[in-house]
């Protein structure tokens, strides 16, 4: 089996899928910030390498890639993502990795030109991953709005006003997909035969959901009344800044059109059918309530 190497493995994703992989006895190295992170989020296994780290001084990542076939990419970074995929990618392809599985945007940001800060950030990144010359294998994933993103701030007005909160009607409807999902595609495409996925692209929408409705099924799994309360712009830009997020992407959050649709060929790819949101709040109901 191909040794796989995970930049961001203490992340949300990046650990469901560096967990993944070692329950498939996939030998993994987990690039990460903190190693004392990772020995706490991971048991010791003989197919686990921690390699300390970070998006600025990639001489570490230079030393351990050679070996690996395989590469996860996910990077957070509001001002710098071309920058840092294009530098992990550009690396990886000369130390000889064959496939890159990289977390983009999906496409119900995929407006027009320049028009969203969110979606051109990604776009350009896959650009330039798409672009390095003599490249390897490179495969997109492109999930909607994650499910978790609950827990950002809908979780506390949940908690002390029972309410979830949003700029748009409450009949208005928005693509999800919940990250169990997300990761697992990302193993299956990480220890299927490179020849299978080549260089595809993966859009990730496994629901369609209005405010109303997700609030609804809040009300049934938690068992108290959640309302949704539709709020200005204005004051969905001050919440999300709030939470540290930069202007051009609180804007471009916040103005968004919706333009996806659920993605019926998920089953096909995850091997199962997708987790819906009710399923995802009932495993995750207590986090929710403390």
């Amino acid at each position: 089996m191909s040794k796989v190497f995970v930049i961001g493995a203490t992340g949300q994703l990046g650990a469901a899928v560096a967990k993944g992989l070692l329950e498939r006895n996939v030998s993994v190295t987990a690039y990460v910030r903190d190693a004392s992170k990772a020995e706490k989020l991971f048991q010791q296994s003989s197919n686990l390498n921690v390699v300390q780290g970070s998006y600025d001084d990639l001489d570490a990542f230079k030393a351990a890639v050679t070996g690996h076939e395989r590469l996860f990419l996910m990077v957070q970074s509001f001002d710098n993502m071309r920058g840092i995929k294009s530098a992990f990618a550009k690396i990886a392809y000369e130390a000889g990795v064959k496939q890159i599985v990289d977390i983009s945007c999906t496409q119900d940001m995929a407006l027009s030109w320049r028009s969203n800060a969110v979606s051109e950030n990604h776009r350009e990144s896959e650009e330039a991953i798409i672009n390095i010359p003599n490249r390897g294998r490179y495969v997109a994933l492109r999930p909607s709005g994650f499910f978790s993103n609950f827990f950002m701030g809908d979780v506390h007005t949940v908690r002390h006003a029972s309410a979830i909160m949003g700029c748009v009607p409450a009949d208005e409807k928005r693509m999800w997909i919940s990250p169990t999902d997300i990761s697992l595609l990302a193993v299956n495409v990480l220890t299927e035969p490179i020849a299978k996925h080549k260089d595809c692209v993966y859009e990730m929408t496994s629901e369609s959901l209005s405010g109303d409705e997700r609030a609804q099924i809040l009300s049934k799994v938690l068992g108290k009344d959640i309302k949704y309360v539709q709020r200005s712009a204005v004051e969905e830009y001050k919440a999300l800044t709030s939470y540290g997020t930069p202007h051009e992407y609180a804007y471009g959050l916040v103005d968004y059109s919706t333009l996806g649709h659920v993605n019926v060929g998920l089953p096909i790819l995850l091997g199962r059918d997708t987790e819906s949101f009710e399923t995802w709040v009932e495993n995750n109901k207590q986090t929710i309530l403390q």
